[in-house]
């Protein structure tokens, strides 16, 4: 059976609550995630990774999915 990494909350948190209070910080992980993360002193397994990728992604496509609808409700 293989040995699954565990998901550090705290470090998942401390990343929260850095990208609210700092701009800099949030703004850089769209361009270069894991080049921000190693910037500010976070090394992240690779389940931690992943779920901040899939947060960023989610995100992501609800702005997306927010513009798209607000353009096509404009044009009907």
């Amino acid at each position: 059976m293989e040995h699954q990494e565990e998901i550090r909350l705290e470090v998942l948190k401390a990343l929260t609550v850095l990208a609210v209070h700092d701009d800099q910080f949030r703004h850089s992980i769209w361009e270069d995630l894991e080049g921000t993360l190693a910037r500010y002193g976070f090394v992240l397994n690779d389940r931690e990774l992943a779920q901040v990728r899939d947060f960023i992604y989610a995100v992501d496509n609800s702005i997306k999915d927010e513009v798209f609808a607000g353009l096509t409700e404009r044009h009907r």
